[in-house]
């Protein structure tokens, strides 16, 4: 088979693909310009030279000679005449009639190799030699590369008809047999080497061209979806903003968020969401046709299009995504952001209509947001958090404030937590909720954990100096801090620069960040576990996978979330409840931490079930370093005994 293959290609009785059939096209085009042309410029020549012989005694021909040689030439001229035209037009992007070229391309062939034939039998009958028979043969073979076994269906005939031609006027020499023969040979030979360095060249071409083809697809497309890549959008969104055929008013940016993808790629597995993101990107492409779409990052596409039933086309891909064959329920939050001018930045377009989307992530039933003036305040100020988080951190603009943490039975202080303020220079004191929220958005919340876990170390030190008390801190971490940093190290290289006791240091990570089968964070937390840190169980009840994780995970100590003490007074629903998670907590080899005490009424309520510390207003809000020393100092508050 093999061989059989082999011998197909050398004959040219392969298929060949539409790239080097293109190519052969476009090189026999090309050559066909200057063939024609020297045709042209030869047959006009002849006639002119033997109408001017015709003038002269001594030169002059019958007139049928004349007739028949001057329409031979004619016919030739004008066959190489249309040939001309066509490949000017076709170079020229006027033409691209691949029918037509191939009749065109045929018709002259054959025209001028039964031109050769004839005038050259002409020639013999006097006893010259073929010459105009080569010449039309080389310029039909120069013109077109043909596959070999055309050449030699082509060539056979061609001197087989002129050969019995000659052989019936006159039988031919062993001579003239010989000469023939040497004649079609080289021009076989000539013709195959002509088809094989061709044929070379267009492989080598389709290669590169291929090659160039991904290359090119892997730097405008997505590699997971296949649809536009981000650069790819920005360019393709500015040619629009600033092609003067299209309305800037008509336009907008939407940023699409798909709502709990991440459980379908824990429950599926990564290539399965993968292949969910691409049928997504292709319900977009369906929906918003003749639009911009690209893939944004993880979950998130966007897209440039015209304002038009653009919350249909939202209730579209929802009912779309309803007929998956995934039973995870997915959700679909879209913002979108109107370009005010053509000067506008696809970038920042993109910035506040994710902003927009990001503003009704908590709202169940708000599927679609759009940019505005009420935003931009707040969007200015996620961006100069994101911008100046690290010369904050630098300048020591952002403050440690302390907690207290008392003892319930006791009333005294057994403990403190850790907590940021940023203290800017054009928005004044940042509460946490202005920026932490931020940070974890854009990924940089790992900054200020580690900056303030510093603090606390050098606080540690500063105490240990001057005598002071030492209490045990507990420190907020983010669930992304394990996801982007190496965190144990992290803790580990700190503490061990400021000689701090790893009982000293409590790390607190949040019960809504907390998922079932986050087998790393598992992980990262047992290792914590065994070095001898305490873990803290942080806002238990502020989300909904409360119960779930207390199986998961092992936790010293359950802070219990303060929404359970909203309304306390006179609710017994929130007695009930508070009691029984104390009572859980203990069962499952935990201590308990209440926040949010304001209240003596809740205070004694909680001592008395049991809970084993407390925090809240009412034994103080947080506070720098200074005051909190002032205090201890003043005696405002005690030292538990059993503090470490």
């Amino acid at each position: 088979m093999a061989v059989l293959n082999k011998i197909k290609k050398f004959i040219g009785a392969d298929k060949h693909s539409p790239y080097i059939n293109g190519y052969f096209d476009k090189s026999n085009i090309r050559s066909a310009v200057y063939v024609s042309s020297v045709i042209i410029i030869l047959e006009v020549f002849m006639i002119i030279n033997i109408s001017a012989r015709q003038l002269f005694e001594e030169t002059r021909r019958s007139t049928e000679w004349l007739i028949i040689h001057i329409t031979c030439f004619s016919v030739l001229l004008l066959t190489a005449l249309v040939l001309f035209i066509y490949s000017i037009r076709h170079i020229k992007k006027l033409s691209s009639n691949r029918v037509l070229w191939e009749a065109i391309k045929y018709v002259f062939s054959i025209v001028a190799l039964v031109f050769g034939i004839y005038i050259s039998y002409l020639d013999y009958q006097k006893g010259e030699q073929f010459i105009t028979l080569m010449t039309m043969t080389i310029f039909v073979f120069s013109f077109v590369v043909w596959r070999p076994i055309y050449s030699f269906l082509l060539l056979s005939l061609t001197y087989a008809v002129f050969f019995w031609l000659c052989n019936r006027f006159m039988p031919a020499t062993f001579a003239t047999k010989i000469n023939l023969f040497i004649v079609f040979i080289s021009l076989l030979m000539s013709a195959i080497n002509a088809y094989h360095q061709k044929l070379k060249e267009a492989e080598k071409g389709e290669k590169l061209d291929h090659a160039h083809g991904i290359l090119l697809k892997l730097s405008i497309s997505d590699e997971v979806t296949g649809i536009a890549n981000m650069h790819y959008f920005r360019s393709q969104a500015m040619d629009m903003l600033h092609d003067e055929s299209v309305d800037v008013s008509t336009l907008i940016f939407l940023f699409l968020d798909i709502e709990n993808f991440k459980t379908l790629n824990e429950k599926y597995g990564f290539w399965e969401g993968n292949e969910f993101l691409k049928e997504f990107a292709d319900m977009l492409n369906k929906v918003f046709k003749d639009s911009v779409v690209a893939h944004f990052s993880n979950d998130n596409f966007v897209v440039l299009t015209k304002n038009e039933a653009i919350y249909e086309k939202i209730q579209t891909l929802k009912r779309n995504m309803l007929g998956t064959k995934y039973d995870v329920r997915i959700g679909l939050k879209v913002g979108g952001y109107r370009p005010k001018d053509r000067e506008c930045l696809p970038v920042i377009a993109c910035d506040h209509a994710r902003y927009a989307c990001y503003s009704i992530k908590k709202h169940y039933n708000h599927d679609y947001c759009e940019y505005d003036n009420s935003m931009a305040g707040n969007f200015y100020k996620k961006q100069y958090i994101i911008h100046n988080i690290d010369n904050a951190i630098k300048k020591e603009n952002i403050k440690v404030y302390y907690q207290p943490v008392v003892n319930a039975n006791t009333g005294r202080l057994c403990g403190l937590e850790a907590l940021a303020r940023w203290d800017d220079c054009e928005y004044g004191f940042l509460a946490p909720s202005d920026f932490i929220q931020t940070l974890e958005e854009y990924y940089q919340i790992y900054k200020l954990d580690l900056y303030v876990l510093e603090k606390v170390c050098r606080n540690f030190v500063y105490a240990k100096e001057k005598g002071l008390t030492l209490l045990p801190v507990s420190l907020n971490f983010s669930k992304l801090d394990f996801d982007t940093t190496n965190l144990v190290d992290d803790v580990e290289k700190c503490l061990k620069k400021y000689n701090v006791d790893r009982n000293m240091i409590h790390i607190e990570i949040t019960e809504s960040t907390l998922s079932e089968n986050d087998e790393k964070l598992k992980a990262i937390l047992k290792i914590f576990r065994d070095n001898g840190y305490a873990l803290w169980l942080d806002d238990f009840g502020s989300g909904y996978s409360g119960l779930n994780v207390l199986k998961e995970y092992d936790f010293d100590m359950m802070k219990i979330d303060m929404k359970f003490l909203s309304g306390f007074s006179g609710n017994q629903k929130a007695r009930f409840i508070l009691k029984n998670i104390i009572t859980m907590a203990k069962e499952l080899g935990m201590s308990t931490l209440t926040e949010g005490v304001e209240t003596d009424e809740a205070y004694q309520f909680l001592k008395e079930n049991g809970c084993e510390q407390i925090q809240g207003f009412l034994f103080g809000k947080p506070m720098s370093e200074e005051e909190l020393y002032e205090k201890l100092e003043a005696g405002v508050y005690k030292m538990d005994n059993t503090a470490d």
